[in-house]
């Protein structure tokens, strides 16, 4: 005598559960989108960067912290203008919650040093002391065609 207890339960085949894929893709999608959006936001500012002969790709992290000081002085985080004090404010509360926050201080090259100076000391009130300047590569000089003469 057999008995038919079990005999409905594997007639489907195993396979992989594709709704918690799908939903992991969704999740990293929307992750990397709403993080280009941020850095796209940052370089949209209308800051013109100086240049340097050493300088190199920036190699950004997620969590940085993207400081842009304008020609007239006003600081903005964010697309958000601050002052001094309410720069130095945020930077105390993320290097509590975050220590070893790194800050990239993008500069226009028309803004007056003490401009600088005060986003620099917003981030030494907060103990912050990983610091980067963005500078853009200076333009390498075209060669132009010779024109010798016979």
């Amino acid at each position: 005598m057999r008995f038919k207890l079990f005999q409905g339960e594997l007639e489907e085949e195993p396979g992989l559960p594709m709704t918690s894929l799908i939903d992991i893709v969704f999740l990293l999608l929307i992750f990397y989108i709403s993080v280009s959006r941020i850095q796209q936001m940052d370089a949209q500012l209308s800051v013109r960067l100086p240049t340097a002969k050493a300088s190199e790709t920036p190699q950004r992290t997620i969590g940085d912290v993207v400081v842009n000081v304008r020609r007239d002085g006003s600081l903005v985080v964010n697309n958000q203008d601050l002052n001094a004090n309410q720069l130095r404010e945020r930077l105390v509360r993320l290097a509590e919650l975050f220590p070893g926050q790194s800050v990239i201080i993008r500069s226009d090259q028309g803004a007056e040093w003490r401009y600088v100076c005060s986003a620099l000391d917003a981030c030494s009130a907060a103990d912050i002391w990983n610091i980067k300047f963005a500078v853009m590569p200076e333009p390498t000089p075209s060669a132009s065609p010779s024109t010798a003469s016979p």
